[in-house]
């Protein structure tokens, strides 16, 4: 099953040619360059001269997640420790632009209330929210007050989705992404078959 779905993910990668490939967001790289935090992946989406951007990466551990090309990240379970502010091993990132033409236009954010279930997503106003550009962090007080039921320890699958949305409530552009988190066992189990492939190849060279 868990060689199944690397082989799933693989495939995914390489046929969503229907689908946009996350990307590196200019406004992003020039904001954060100075702490490291330069070359996080997005899934960024323009019309109408208003941008969003929906990203995650490794919180504290490099800018890098393993991802499907399009708009699924795959994230270490647990707790980031050095630091002590008890957040999860990685965090989701956002951005948006609206240009100069989106009079009276909303920019709303979903995260999903419960990662272990199916997707039930809760949207909130960000937009007046300063800076434009932000990195949060599922164990972020915040956001756990009561609203989100986020476990870091263990399997979850969390969407988010950053839209716009006109004066007469249309959508204008929307980002969407995911971040799942397997079993750790499972994690180790699929290390473990991905060194045992590339076993074989070296013996078949």
């Amino acid at each position: 099953m868990i060689l199944r779905s690397i082989a799933l993910a693989a495939i995914a990668a390489t046929s969503a040619g229907a689908q946009a490939a996350l990307v590196t967001y200019a406004p992003w790289d020039t904001t954060y360059a100075g702490n490291g935090l330069a070359g996080v992946l997005f899934d960024v989406n323009t019309a109408n001269g208003v941008t969003v951007a929906l990203g995650a990466h490794a919180y504290k551990n490099g800018v890098a997640l393993p991802n499907d090309g399009t708009n699924t990240f795959y994230a270490q379970n647990g707790i980031y420790v050095p630091d002590g502010k008890g957040y999860a091993n990685w965090s989701f990132d956002f951005g948006f632009n609206l240009g100069s033409n989106c009079t009276g236009c909303k920019v709303l954010l979903g995260i999903d209330k419960d990662p272990s279930a199916g997707v039930n997503l809760v949207f909130g106003d960000i937009t007046n929210h300063l800076p434009n550009l932000e990195s949060w962090n599922m164990k972020m007080g915040f956001i756990t007050s009561g609203v989100y039921n986020f476990d870091p320890y263990s399997a979850s699958s969390t969407a988010f989705s950053l839209k716009v949305l006109d004066s007469a409530g249309n959508i204008i552009t929307h980002s969407d992404i995911t971040v799942n988190v397997p079993e750790p066992s499972s994690l180790a189990l699929a290390g473990l078959a991905l060194v045992g492939l590339a076993a074989a190849r070296r013996r078949k060279a």
